[in-house]
């Protein structure tokens, strides 16, 4: 009994540590939001290019899940965890003393490791600790939640007291080199290893492919359509990416199996995840952006310090976290059918609301916390129906592809938002190293566009079988796999 007991300890321990990494993970992601009109100024820059923050780490963790994840399988969980919060730290610290706004971005894309931190530590509880494995996945999602909510009050009132930038974009660096330190010396090593071997042709065609894809959109972006390397990468970038699905559909041991979208209703699912995060992840910086725009100058947005911007923007993560947390129960009594539609539907009417009503601050809390329910709602019920579709041996295969289809999604999507932005500076402004300002008209067009991508959500999820069922007792661990891999 004493040694169950101690074994039991030792596994909280190891777990309470993954749960502190988690929620490092959520910081991450919460702590640029109110800091962007900031991080503008600093390196002369608008809305269309600071979007690009968001783009360069969605980028990124398309390529660093399925990579990671395949190199754990059979290298260890734990070593390869902690690679990825090397790089995710690494990243912290080149954001925090960029000298340009380039390096800036290129720490960004080192950042998107971060996106492997719920798979590689769901593998660790699972066969480190085994009989802690509901509890233990329940905590990892809560607290990457939790996180990012953190994250986004707690730099806001930093940056407000300190006044310094450096100071403020450093402290990520800071936690995650602490857990990096706590988790090697207390999380043990898992032991069971996959065969095969990797598929660098198709990380190498994936890696290439997408960076001339978006490269050339965020050139673009910034120099206009008109420019002629622009369209040359773009066209090299979808070249190469036909190739690497040629490649892919031949070799036995892919790096990522396309197949699987063609059979067992997989396929539509996946679209609709996609659809919705062009809209969720692509569209996400705006607001943070806007609610700093000063009224009294430009005769639009909050006028909001950073701290402000980090209670107003924690109102939508808070949310998003209610949304996830009773997303279950919501696809049980309405379906789970039901529940992505009124999802859909509560994203469209907050950026509806935001069009209509945007100058009012107690009121565009409102419309974002609406936003913040839906997309929580949807990440928390769509990969469910995503688990219950996929073959028993497939789920963790499965759940890689979602994600990265999301992930890719939300980064082309970011980067086609960044070209309107761009296309809305007021005239004047960005002068004398001064950052460019999108009118409001710019916002109202992408909110618009993201609107059309909720009500087309909404029509793909009518396609689903009204039969379509919650998750059983029976996949319910699989499915809090997927949705962990999928926040």
């Amino acid at each position: 009994m004493n040694d169950t007991r101690a074994a039991r300890t030792a596994g909280g321990g190891a777990v309470g540590l993954l749960v502190a990494a988690e929620l490092g993970s959520g910081l991450v992601q919460g702590w640029y939001s109110p800091l962007l009109t900031s991080i503008g100024e600093k390196y002369g820059v608008g809305a269309a290019l600071l979007n690009l923050v968001a783009v360069a780490y969605l980028l990124s963790s398309v390529l660093f899940v399925p990579l990671l994840t395949k190199l754990a399988d059979r290298h260890g969980h734990k070593k390869l965890l902690l690679v990825a919060i090397g790089i995710t730290a690494v990243g912290s610290l080149v954001v925090a003393f960029a000298p340009n706004f380039g390096v800036l971005l290129a720490g960004r894309v080192l950042q998107g490791a971060l996106v492997t931190f719920l798979p590689l530590e769901f593998a660790i509880v699972r066969q480190r600790s085994p009989e802690l494995v509901g509890k233990s996945i329940g905590q990892l999602i809560a607290s990457l939640a939790i996180g990012a909510i953190v994250g986004t009050l707690a730099s806001g009132a930093l940056f407000g007291a300190t006044g310094s930038l450096e100071l403020t974009l450093s402290v990520p660096a800071i936690y995650l080199a602490a857990c990096l330190v706590l988790i090697a010396i207390v999380v043990p090593e898992t032991t069971i290893r996959s065969a095969g071997r990797i598929d660098w042709a198709g990380v190498f065609l994936l890696g290439l492919g997408a960076a001339g894809l978006l490269g050339g959109i965020s050139l673009a972006a910034g120099s206009g359509w008109g420019n002629l390397t622009a369209w040359g990468l773009i066209a090299a970038g979808v070249v190469i990416l036909a190739v690497w699905v040629i490649v892919e559909r031949r070799i036995p041991d892919p790096f990522i199996d396309l197949s699987l979208l063609t059979g067992g209703g997989i396929g539509l699912p996946v679209v609709i995840g996609s659809v919705f995060a062009m809209q969720a992840l692509g569209a996400g910086s705006l607001a943070a952006i806007y609610v700093r725009i000063d009224p009294a100058e430009y005769g639009f947005g909050l006028g909001l310090s950073a701290a402000q911007a980090g209670l107003a923007l924690g109102a939508m993560g808070l949310m998003g976290f209610v949304g996830s947390a009773f997303g279950d129960r919501l696809a049980r009594a309405i379906t789970p059918r039901g529940a992505m539609l009124l999802a859909s539907l509560l994203s469209a009417l907050s950026y509806a609301l935001m069009i209509l009503v945007p100058g009012v601050t107690a009121l565009f809390i409102v419309w974002v916390a609406i936003g913040g329910f839906g997309m929580g709602a949807m990440i928390s019920v769509l990969p469910a129906i995503v688990v219950n579709r996929a073959a028993p041996d497939a789920v963790a295969t499965v759940s890689g592809l979602y994600n990265t289809a999301r992930t890719a999604a939300g980064a082309v999507a970011g980067a086609l938002f960044s070209t309107v932005l761009a296309a809305f500076v007021i005239d004047g402004s960005g002068a004398e190293g001064t950052a460019p300002v999108t009118s409001f008209a710019g916002y109202a067009t992408v909110w618009g566009v993201c609107i059309g991508l909720c009500l087309i959500s909404a029509a793909l999820v009518l396609r689903l079988p009204r039969e379509t069922k919650p998750a059983t007792a029976e996949s319910s661990e699989a499915a809090e796999e997927l949705a962990a891999e999928a926040v």
